[in-house]
């Protein structure tokens, strides 16, 4: 009989819940980048084997909303741990595990559902220091368990999948076995030029980075052609992502492009263009376009 459930994976910006989420699916269906808040939408990682359907929901970090999209992104983070078989929580090994944390293993040990604590990132913590760490759980009261993982390296995830089994109710596949998200392919292919931008921009460039998927038509040859905007909220913040001569933003290109053409096994065409849209994070018909619905 195959064993099914939702699991949330919720935590602070840059635990690394997206790394870990890409991992237990075993394929990248959320973008991965140094900027904390990188992720701003519950998206669904979805794991089947011939035993079990293992629904993951990653969340975006913790925040203290200063915009309608700080507000969806939180409301978005109360929605995922609504009517889930389990919460895994995963804190940072390596800087230690902060007050803040604590306190959010302690929110959620109140609860009625199951919380399994991951602490992530052991292959750059040094055990002498991680020990005394790992003894601020002991008090708290409502821990299912508690695993130390590296989600970079691949370590101790399959130890922590295989755990999470256990917490399952379900007993009816809730996808269809080759699914692996919930997202449609526009969703995905927006997320993939973000990251790009945002690794591309490193510190030069803040949260305000948005990206409109203007056309994504598949050609009859097979090849996709895609058009998007990347949205920027100052006028200053162009001339960045654009680089000298356009540089950068054709590079930006050139790796998303590559990551696209993995996501749908095919070539692509790939056309971007920057946009300036001042405060778009407050607009609730840009969040709307962007696929953040303002609505509670």
């Amino acid at each position: 009989m195959t064993k099914s459930g939702f699991i949330a994976i919720v935590g602070l910006a840059n635990a690394g819940k997206s790394t870990l989420l890409n991992q237990l699916v075993g394929q990248k269906v959320s973008i991965v980048s140094p900027k904390p808040q990188t992720t701003r939408d519950s998206i669904l990682g979805i794991w089947t084997d011939d035993e079990v359907q293992m629904v993951f929901v990653d969340t975006p970090g913790f925040l203290q909303s200063k915009n309608a999209l700080g507000d969806y992104m939180l409301r978005s983070i109360d929605t995922a741990t609504e009517d889930v078989d389990a919460v895994v929580v995963v804190v940072d090994g390596h800087d230690g595990i902060s007050d803040k944390e604590l306190s959010q293993v302690k929110r959620y040990a109140k609860g009625n559902v199951p919380v399994v604590v991951a602490v992530n990132k052991i292959d750059i913590a040094q055990p002498q220091k991680l020990m005394p760490e790992l003894a601020k759980l002991n008090d708290i009261e409502g821990i299912a368990e508690v695993y130390c993982i590296s989600a970079k390296r691949n370590k101790g995830v399959e130890e922590l999948k295989a755990a999470l089994t256990k917490y399952l109710k379900g007993t009816e596949l809730y996808f269809e076995e080759d699914d692996i998200t919930d997202k449609p392919m526009r969703y995905l292919v927006a997320e993939i030029i973000r990251e790009k931008v945002l690794l591309s921009c490193d510190n030069e460039i803040p949260h305000g980075v948005g990206v409109a998927i203007n056309k994504m038509q598949q050609l009859d040859d097979g090849t996709w052609d895609i058009d998007a905007t990347v949205l920027v909220e100052k006028a200053s913040h162009k001339p960045i992502v654009l680089g000298k001569q356009g540089a950068k933003i054709k590079s930006i290109g050139v790796h998303a492009r590559d990551s696209i053409e993995k996501l749908l096994e095919a070539h692509a065409y790939l056309t971007l263009w920057v946009k300036v849209k001042e405060d778009w994070r407050n607009n609730p018909s840009v969040l709307n376009e962007l696929g953040y619905s303002t609505k509670k």
